[in-house]
């Protein structure tokens, strides 16, 4: 609380404060279900984050035994009773695991009910153990290949391995066979396990791992990239301290007796619980304590605050109405301009990079005369047939594609503005960069059958698109992207301010970004070889001179995040998209 309170800026602090007040009720897997991926930035500068376990585990203890004692009360043969329960709970929880985790990643992979067969495993092995006597030889054979599973599943399982599910289950079972096989007998994984350096790091392995991910997070969010060499000891050593230290003078004491007795350790517990949980609601409600820093800071740590999903064209004048169309539900369309009312001049069609650029889009419509209208879906290229296939949304992108040319048919549209953050969907998160979520593709299904995935769909997907408006009669604009950062710069400008550095180093080089997109041009290159494809290249606004890109200008942050326009960003960038209303003019005319 301490380190977060002199080092994070109100937002993050907010967000510290939300799940402080999670952890002091037990319930800080609830908070996190709701976000975006355990590794995905804001998320991963919580300093709190792993308590999800915690919590899972606490709701599991508090739960299972009330269970236990009403089996207990109520059967007249309680073993079978309690045996047939366990059983049933882990193969419910089991199934739900299986069954949820495409639909609702987040709140499969950090709530109870999907993960208690975990815990239950050892209840399973428990009920059983007796039973399940094996000879030396066996255990040998089992222990070997519990060791060897855990091992794989150590190096062949990252962010992008779905999880919990069914990858859930070769490492639980692994632990299944270390515990049966050396109960009863002494294999040689188990002789390696007991060596004392191995015991002793058994010893303080809770203070490590309750200090592992503050320490990691602080050192992050200070430094604003990935710890790596030498660094990145440093901070093993400094967790390694921690918990030897905890060990030594808390978590010891606590056990033995020497600091408090039972009945005044758990009123001081309570006591200090309501405390933070109170803390917590304040930081909410405050939104962080603001106060604590001054107006130069402020001002760019609250232009990342709009949610880069959100239409940063409030302000500006525009009649949304849902979007009527089979398969798509909750979608808006959005009318703007001259004349709202009447037919569209232009649509604008893409993710949420098109939502954070819209209000200039809108303001150019206005000074131009024009009326323009926009289907937005974050998450959705603005590709013809295009899905997700990494279940980061649970809507469907085809039918939002589908919804689009029904509304250019219907309405006789001639002019499309498409604008999407298109590597991401090719080439997945880049590498340095602060995203760190699972990695996102995308899937398109050929003519003949075939499912491309990633750089093939999108090749596939986009010259799909260019051909199908192209027939259409329409005349296509491509919004190339804004340069992408690897941080998130109303974050680390307000960082910059308010710890004294210099954020010219923040800047990226314009070689960086044209390496980045090397693929995505070469592909937007081909597609002009054959269709009239008009593209509009913000770089050529945000890299002057092709040296290093912008990130900031009178003090005002461009971006929310490392690649979404904040509000002051898209209408300082707004002369960019001339080139389209002129050419609509002259249309006109």
């Amino acid at each position: 609380i301490a380190v977060a309170l002199l080092l994070y800026l109100p937002h993050d602090f907010k967000q510290f404060s939300r799940s402080l007040a999670g952890v002091a009720l037990f319930g800080s897997n609830f908070i996190f279900a709701r976000w975006n991926g355990y590794f995905a930035d804001p998320i991963s500068t919580i300093p709190l984050l792993h308590t999800w376990s915690l919590a899972v585990e606490e709701q599991f203890y508090v739960l299972f035994p009330l269970i236990l004692l009403a089996l207990n009360g109520y059967f007249k043969d309680r073993v079978v009773a309690i045996r047939l329960t366990v059983y049933a709970l882990f193969l419910i929880s089991f199934a739900l695991g299986i069954i949820l985790l495409p639909v609702s990643p987040e709140k499969t992979f950090s709530l109870l009910h999907t993960r208690a067969w975990e815990l239950m495993a050892g209840s399973l092995l428990a009920l059983h153990l007796k039973d399940l006597r094996v000879s030396s030889r066996v255990a040998e054979a089992m222990s070997i290949v519990g060791a060897v599973i855990l091992l794989l599943c150590f190096f062949l399982y990252d962010r992008n391995t779905p999880f919990p599910g069914l990858a859930a289950l070769p490492p639980c079972f692994a632990t299944v066979l270390l515990l049966w096989s050396n109960i009863n007998h002494v294999t040689a994984v188990k002789k390696v396990l007991s060596s004392k350096p191995l015991v002793i790091i058994g010893l303080i392995s809770y203070g490590l791992y309750l200090y592992h991910w503050p320490v990691l997070v602080f050192d992050r969010y200070y430094f604003d990239q990935e710890p790596a060499g030498l660094h990145a000891l440093v901070l093993v050593a400094l967790t390694f301290l921690m918990a030897i230290l905890s060990y030594v003078f808390i978590e010891s004491p606590i056990r033995d007796g020497g600091v408090l007795k039972r009945k005044p350790l758990f009123l001081v517990s309570a006591v200090v619980l309501v405390a933070f949980g109170l803390l917590g609601v304040a930081g909410v409600h405050t939104n962080g304590f603001p106060a604590r820093l001054n107006e130069a800071v402020l001002k760019y740590a609250q232009a990342g605050e709009v949610k880069a999903g959100e239409n940063s064209a409030a302000a500006i004048p525009a009649q949304c109405d849902d979007l009527v169309f089979p398969g798509v539900t909750g979608d808006k369309i959005c009318k703007f301009g001259a004349s709202p009312a009447s037919r569209p001049d232009f649509l604008l069609w893409g993710d949420s990079h098109a939502a954070t650029l819209q209000a200039a889009v809108a303001v150019q419509a206005m000074a131009n005369h024009l009326t323009g209208w926009s289907i937005i879906r974050s998450g959705c290229p603005a590709l013809v047939d295009a899905d997700r296939a990494d279940h980061f949304v649970d809507y469907s992108c085809p039918a939002i594609s589908e919804a689009m040319l029904d509304t250019i048919h219907r309405n006789n549209i001639k002019d499309v503005l498409l604008v999407t953050r298109w590597d991401m969907y090719a080439l997945g998160w880049e590498k340095g960069s602060v995203e760190t979520a699972r990695e996102p593709f995308i899937s398109y299904e050929t003519s003949d059958g075939r499912v491309l995935l990633r750089k093939e769909a999108f090749s596939a997907s986009f010259l799909h698109t260019i051909r199908t408006l192209d027939a259409m009669g329409v005349n296509v604009w491509i919004v190339k992207q804004v340069p992408p950062q690897l941080v998130y710069v109303s974050s680390a400008m307000a960082k910059a301010q308010y710890l004294g550095r210099n954020p010219d180093h923040l800047q990226r080089s314009y070689a960086d970004i044209v390496q980045r997109r090397g693929y995505i041009d070469a592909v937007f290159a081909d597609a002009a070889k054959t269709y009239p494809v008009h593209f509009i290249d913000p770089a050529d606004k945000f890299c002057p001179q092709q040296k290093s890109c912008l990130i900031a200008s009178d003090g005002q942050p461009l971006y929310m995040d490392n690649s979404h326009l904040s509000p002051y960003g898209a209408l300082w960038s707004q002369d960019m998209l001339q080139p389209f209303f002129q050419s609509l003019q002259s249309l006109k005319k």
